[in-house]
C-alpha cells in the first residue's frame, strides 16, 4: 500500500474528529466492512483496530481503524497530504496546525 492508495481511501472512507469539550485530541478514522483494508492500513501506519457493534443482527461486520495519539495522526496526515483534494487538504491541514496546541501524547 502506497501514500497515494491511502489517501484515496481517507478521501472516500474517513473523518477526522476535532477536539471538544469531551475530547481533547484529534482522531483520524475510518470505518468500512472490508476488514482486510483496514488491516493493511493498520499494519503500515499503527493505530487500532476493532469491530463496530452490530446495530442489527443481519448487518455486516463493520471494523473501524482509528488514529489518536499526536504523533501518529501528524504522520499519517502528513504521508498523505500531497494526495488530498482540496476539501481533505484544508481538514487535515487545520488538524495539524491544532495538533501541537491540543495534547502531549
Amino acid at each position: 500500500m502506497n501514500h497515494e492508495w491511502a489517501a484515496g481511501l481517507f478521501e472516500g472512507e474517513s473523518y477526522i474528529r476535532q477536539p471538544s469539550v469531551y475530547r481533547i485530541a484529534h482522531e483520524v478514522k475510518i470505518k468500512m466492512t472490508d476488514y482486510d483494508i483496514l488491516q493493511r492500513m493498520h499494519q503500515q501506519y499503527g493505530g487500532n483496530l476493532f469491530p463496530e457493534t452490530k446495530a442489527q443482527d443481519h448487518y455486516k461486520q463493520a471494523w473501524v481503524w482509528s488514529l489518536t495519539t499526536k504523533t501518529l495522526v501528524k504522520r499519517f496526515l502528513l504521508s498523505i497530504l500531497p494526495h488530498l483534494g482540496l476539501r481533505r487538504t484544508f481538514l487535515a491541514l487545520n488538524a495539524l496546525d491544532a495538533l501541537d496546541h491540543c495534547y502531549t501524547k
